[in-house]
């Protein structure tokens, strides 16, 4: 049997996996973050993951960037027809309701994954940081992000949040940009 060191403290359980003969090789259990905004290339990036780096045991976690989109922009700071309250309250309700459907969104995809997971929406001034912070915060091993997002900016090459993650991830982070290939799916 081979056994692999595992420095981290928190997690003492291991997952057998078969391997080459009768050798068994052992691997310490990892904490996978999956960072999705709901983009073609977030999804073909967590599918990429499960058809090619997932193992047994792994923990995923989910995470998507809270961006608030009110169909009044800021505009509603200098509006004097409606009471602040009931416009922010408004938009507030319907960003409460767009934000379940997309843990509900990404929980199905766990599901349907046959993945053992958890989905959270993270508040930061900008994604790039939220995933970063959030990564250091689960101890992840490593970070699964797609090149492009939903987001107003954009690179020519890499998008803004996926570059800030490889330039400022503690950890390993894996960039996957979206080509249509037979055997992956989006």
């Amino acid at each position: 049997m081979l056994k692999f060191a595992y420095g981290h403290k928190g997690h003492s359980s291991d997952v057998r996996v078969p391997s080459y003969g009768d050798l068994t090789e052992t691997f310490p259990p990892r904490t996978v973050m999956v960072a999705m905004d709901g983009s073609e290339d977030s999804r073909f990036a967590f599918h990429w993951y499960v058809q090619n780096i997932h193992r047994p045991g792994d923990r995923v976690v989910i995470v998507f960037a809270v961006e608030f989109h009110s169909e009044h922009d800021s505009r509603w700071l200098f509006s004097f027809t409606e009471s602040v309250e009931e416009k922010v309250g408004g938009s507030l309700d319907k960003e409460r309701a767009r934000h379940l459907e997309t843990v509900k969104k990404f929980s199905k995809l766990l599901e349907n994954s046959k993945i053992l997971g958890e989905v959270n929406a993270i508040d930061s001034k900008s994604p790039g940081e939220g995933i970063v912070q959030a990564a250091k915060e689960i101890h992840a091993s490593f970070i699964v992000t797609g090149t492009r997002g939903l987001g107003k900016v954009r690179r020519t090459i890499l998008g803004s949040v996926s570059d800030y993650i490889l330039r400022h991830a503690p950890m390993p982070v894996v960039v996957c940009r979206y080509v249509e290939k037979k055997g992956c799916k989006k």
